[in-house]
Parts: C-alpha cells; sequence; structure tokens
C-alpha cells in the first residue's frame, strides 16, 4: 500500500516550485499560512505533503483521507454543495446508494483545561463540538468525524481510552468494597464517568447522535515495530542482549523496511448514533474498530485487521506490547517465583 513520501524542502525550493520570491515563503511560514518545522532558529524545512497540501488549498489530513480512499477503491466528493443546506461537509462518500458524510479535523497546539493544567480530553472534545455544528443540516444521514495528528501535541487520538472518553465519559474504574471489612469485592470494573461530548453533561443521556464514529487515521509505523519483534527474537534465540552496535548494524541494514508506515483508521462508534457507520467499510489489514461489545454491555476492541493481528500477536511473544514499566513489573515477578 502507497504511502506519501516524506520529503523535506527548503524555502528556496518552495519558492521555486510556486513560482515566488523566498520572502513571501519566509512570511507564509512565520504566519501560519504555510505549515512547516524550524529544525533551527533560522532554518525551515517544508515537507512535500504540506506543500502539496497548500497548493490544493487542503489540510495534510484532507490529503490523506482521500489517500486513504484511493487505496481501497473509494471515491468521494470533496465539499459538494447540497441544495438547502448552509454548511458543507469535507467528504460525501456513497455506499450501498446512501451518502456518507465526513468532517475532517486535524490538531495544531494542544488545548489546556482550567488553569493552564492539561485536561487529555478536552482538545478532543473541542473538535468534536466544532464538527458537531457542521453537522445540524445533516441529522438522520451518516455523519463522522475523521481527526489526523502528526503534532508533538499530547491529543492522543490514538489511545482508545481517550477518544472514547472524551466521546462518552472521563474513563474510570469503580472497585466494589465490603464497608465492615474494607476489602476488595469482585474485580474492578472500567466505565464512564462525567464530561462525554456525546451525553447531555445534566440529562445524561444521549445527545449528538447525528455522529455516527469517530474516525482517527493514522501513518502507522509498522517497520519499527516488525524490527523490534526481530531484534527481541534474535536475542530470544541467542539469550543474550544485542550490543548497540549489533542493533544499529541491523537497523541500517535495511532502513527503507524498517521506516515503513502504513496509513490506516481506527474508528470509535457512537454507540448511541441515529445512523451507525456501515461496518463494511475501514477494514483494512491495519485497521481496527472499537464500539459495544456483542451481549455486553461494554466498549471494546470489535474488528481487528489480519495483518494488525498478526503483527500484535509476534509482539505479545516477546512481551513488547506490555511496555517498559509492566515489562519490568512482570520481569520482576517472574524472578520472585524462581526458586
Amino acid at each position: 500500500m502507497s504511502d506519501l513520501k516524506e520529503l523535506y524542502l527548503t524555502p528556496e525550493q518552495v519558492a521555486e516550485q510556486l513560482q515566488v520570491v523566498t520572502t513571501t515563503v519566509y512570511r507564509w511560514l512565520r504566519s501560519g499560512k504555510l505549515r512547516g518545522s524550524l529544525v533551527s532558529p533560522k532554518a525551515w524545512r517544508v515537507t512535500q505533503r504540506e506543500l502539496d497540501a497548500f497548493m490544493r488549498r487542503q489540510t495534510i489530513s484532507e490529503l490523506l483521507f482521500e489517500q486513504y480512499l484511493a487505496d481501497y477503491g473509494l471515491d468521494a466528493d470533496h465539499e459538494p454543495a447540497i441544495a438547502g443546506r448552509t454548511s458543507r461537509l469535507d467528504y460525501r462518500l456513497m455506499h450501498d446508494g446512501k451518502p456518507l458524510w465526513f468532517e475532517v479535523k486535524e490538531f495544531g497546539e494542544v488545548d489546556t483545561g482550567p488553569g493552564g493544567a492539561f485536561d487529555p480530553y478536552i482538545s478532543i472534545r473541542n473538535r468534536i463540538g466544532k464538527a458537531a455544528k457542521q453537522f445540524t443540516d445533516y441529522k438522520g444521514e451518516c455523519c463522522s468525524i475523521v481527526f489526523y495528528n502528526d503534532r508533538l501535541n499530547l491529543a492522543s487520538i490514538y489511545a482508545p481510552e481517550i477518544v472514547l472518553g472524551a466521546m462518552l465519559g472521563n474513563v474510570s474504574v469503580s472497585i466494589n468494597v465490603n464497608l465492615q471489612t474494607g476489602e476488595e469485592v469482585g474485580p474492578a470494573r472500567t466505565g464512564f464517568s462525567e464530561g462525554g461530548k456525546l451525553i447531555h453533561p445534566t440529562l445524561k443521556v444521549p445527545q449528538n447522535t447525528t455522529i455516527s464514529a469517530i474516525i482517527a487515521l493514522e501513518r502507522l509505523g509498522v517497520g519499527g515495530r516488525e524490527f523490534r519483534v526481530m531484534v527481541a527474537a534474535k536475542e530470544a534465540g541467542e539469550n543474550r542482549r544485542l550490543s548497540w552496535t549489533e542493533f544499529l548494524e541491523l537497523l541500517q541494514a535495511d532502513q527503507e523496511k524498517n521506516n515503513r508506515h502504513v496509513l490506516r483508521t481506527m474508528v470509535y462508534e457512537n454507540p448511541y448514533a441515529a445512523v451507525p457507520l456501515p461496518r463494511g467499510i475501514f477494514n483494512g489489514p491495519y485497521d481496527e474498530r472499537w464500539g459495544p461489545l456483542d451481549g455486553e454491555p461494554l466498549i471494546g476492541r470489535i474488528f481487528t485487521g489480519p495483518d494488525l493481528a498478526k503483527l500484535e500477536e509476534s509482539e505479545r511473544q516477546f512481551d513488547l506490547h506490555l511496555g517498559p514499566i509492566k515489562k519490568l513489573a512482570k520481569d520482576g515477578k517472574r524472578k520472585r517465583r524462581e526458586p
């Protein structure tokens, strides 16, 4: 599956492509009209995909969404004008004879909570609110929000507990306790408390039922994860840790493969949607979908692409899915059990 190449351009190269003077490019960069990155106090760099988005008057997130749709042979109209409707949504995709609507949002600086404190939900909730206003004229139809985030800003749109918490309420853990003995009774349960953008704050009933789903668009670093599995398998087979020299040699042996990214989606269903997003799309080999579990009052992962499932299984074999802290705790428990 193809992906946009990461080609970095200088302001001079951008000016040449746009046929403008270099000072104009610098002005656009400083004002934010053209997206770029400062690699030093005075040196700007612009990726080719940022420039493509600028030239087509579209955001990077829109370009990537179009690319994802094209990868699966899906054709969508961009900002179609509909008679009698004041707002124009970003994309209309016809599926089984019915329109599916998408509003695409991306993230810049992260929002903060009261007093400047970091709130993991607020930036996502703010963008849900903005998109919901766009859907006012589209009630009774399937309307989804597409998020993309390539900035270092703590907006965790690829963390299910954060996105679902922004939608349905702050993630909470309830523990049943025997009030007489103070002991826990039964397992702890994870649920949603308050603050969810799709739940009415006072009535505690569903609202924003026009929103069918939130879709996180991601350039998944498959190559890096496969490389970690390869290293772990080699260390397990040789019963030793590789040196940094050996590690770097393996990494540099096939840089293109190890840097491979795959464009994929994470779908978070709105369990209260008036018109659900069909489950026959957004089910690629690395895609995943979260929604109500059959026969249970819980939200969980209801679809895992076959290639993603295979990758995750290989990671579990070497505890790579745990993260360094959890893995350290597990290794500690294992050592304590040894005679």
